[in-house]
C-alpha cells in the first residue's frame, strides 16, 4: 500500500556568500549617479540642438524640417520632466501650424502649452498663449470663443504692466470685433492700440494698424478718416524705408492704394484719385505688371474725365453732365 505522505526532500538554505550580497560602496553609487547625470545632460544636449535646428529651418520656412526636429525636441523634454522646454517648444509648434494656416492643430498645441503654463504659473506665457489661441479660433470661425481668450489675454497684459504685448492683444482684439460685424467697436479698438503704438515707436504694428483702421472706416464709409490712415500708412512705410527699416511688400502697398483711390473718389475728390493712380501705375510698371498697369490707366483716364467734368460744373453749374 502506497502512502500520502509526499516525500521528505532536502531544502537548500542559500549560504550567506559575497556574490550575493548587495554592494555598499559609497563610490559604486556615486558612480552611477554620475552615469545617470552624464545621460540625463547628453539628452538635454541633444534636445537643445533639435529644438535650435528646428526654429533655424522655421525661420527660413522650411516647415517640414522643422516640424520633424520640433517634435523630436518635445519628446525628449517629456522624457526628461523639463516642463518649461515643454510648453516653448508647444508654443513654437503652435506658431508653425499657425503659419501654414492649420488652425485645428494650432490650436490644439495652443491649449497642451496653456496647460503646462498654468501648472507653472507662468503670466507671460499664459498671456502669450492666450492671445495665440484667440487668434487660432478667430480664423475658425469660432469668434466667441476667440473673444473670450482674447479678453483673458488683453486682461494679463495690463494685470502684468506689459504694455507691447496689451498693444497687440487690443489690435487682435479688433479683427475680432470687426469679425463678429461690430465694426465701430473694432474701430475704437484699433484707435486704442494705434495710440499705444505710437507711443511706443512700434513701425511694424503701427503699419498694420493704419491699414485694417483704413478698411474699417472704409467699411464704415467714413472716407475722410479712411484716406487719413492710408496716407499715414504711406508716409510711416516711405519713412521706415528711408530710415533703413525695411521696404513693406509690394502688395500690401498696393492694397493701400487701391483702396485710396476708392475711398477718393467716393468722395469725389478726383484730384487725389489721380495722385494714387499714378503712384500705383508707377509700382506696376516697375514690377513689369502690364495687365495691371493696363487697367491703372483706363481708371486714371476715367478719373481724368471725372475731374474735367467736375472742373465744367464748377465754372458752369447749369452745363449738362458729359
Amino acid at each position: 500500500m502506497t502512502s500520502s505522505t509526499p516525500p521528505i526532500r532536502p531544502t537548500y538554505i542559500l549560504a550567506d556568500e559575497t556574490t550575493v550580497r548587495v554592494p555598499r560602496d559609497p563610490s559604486l553609487l556615486a558612480q552611477a549617479e554620475r552615469i545617470a547625470e552624464g545621460y540625463h545632460q547628453c539628452q538635454a544636449a541633444e534636445a537643445s540642438q533639435w529644438l535650435k535646428q528646428g526654429l533655424a529651418h522655421l525661420r527660413k520656412g522650411q516647415y517640414i524640417p522643422a516640424l520633424a526636429l520640433l517634435q523630436q525636441a518635445l519628446q525628449s523634454y517629456r522624457n526628461l520632466g523639463d516642463k518649461q522646454r515643454q510648453a516653448k517648444v508647444l508654443l513654437t509648434l503652435a506658431s508653425l501650424y499657425y503659419r501654414v494656416a492649420d488652425y485645428l492643430w494650432a490650436a490644439d498645441y495652443g491649449r497642451q502649452c496653456l496647460r503646462i503654463a498654468r501648472e507653472l504659473e507662468d503670466d507671460t506665457l499664459i498671456q502669450q498663449t492666450l492671445g495665440h489661441l484667440g487668434n487660432s479660433y478667430r480664423h475658425l470661425g469660432n469668434l466667441q470663443r476667440a473673444l473670450e481668450y482674447m479678453g483673458q489675454s488683453l486682461n494679463l497684459a495690463k494685470k502684468m504692466g506689459d504694455r507691447p504685448s496689451e498693444m497687440r492683444s487690443l489690435n487682435n482684439l479688433a479683427m475680432i470685433y470687426r469679425a463678429k460685424g461690430l465694426t465701430r467697436q473694432a474701430a475704437t479698438l484699433y484707435e486704442a492700440s494705434l495710440m499705444m503704438a505710437t507711443t511706443l515707436g512700434d513701425r511694424s504694428t503701427k503699419l498694420q494698424i493704419f491699414q485694417n483702421l483704413g478698411n474699417t472706416y472704409l467699411t464704415l464709409r467714413e472716407y475722410p478718416q479712411a484716406i487719413s490712415c492710408y496716407e499715414r500708412f504711406l508716409t510711416v512705410s516711405d519713412g521706415g524705408e528711408k530710415a533703413g527699416e525695411g521696404a513693406v511688400d509690394n502688395r500690401t502697398t498696393r492694397r493701400v492704394l487701391t483702396q485710396l483711390t476708392l475711398a477718393s473718389i467716393a468722395m469725389g475728390d478726383h484730384n487725389r484719385a489721380i495722385v494714387h493712380l499714378q503712384h500705383h501705375l508707377s509700382i506696376a510698371c516697375a514690377l513689369g505688371d502690364t495687365r495691371g498697369a493696363a487697367a491703372l490707366m483706363d481708371d486714371l483716364k476715367t478719373s481724368y474725365m471725372a475731374l474735367s467734368e467736375a472742373r465744367v460744373v464748377a465754372i458752369h453749374p447749369d452745363f449738362p453732365s458729359i
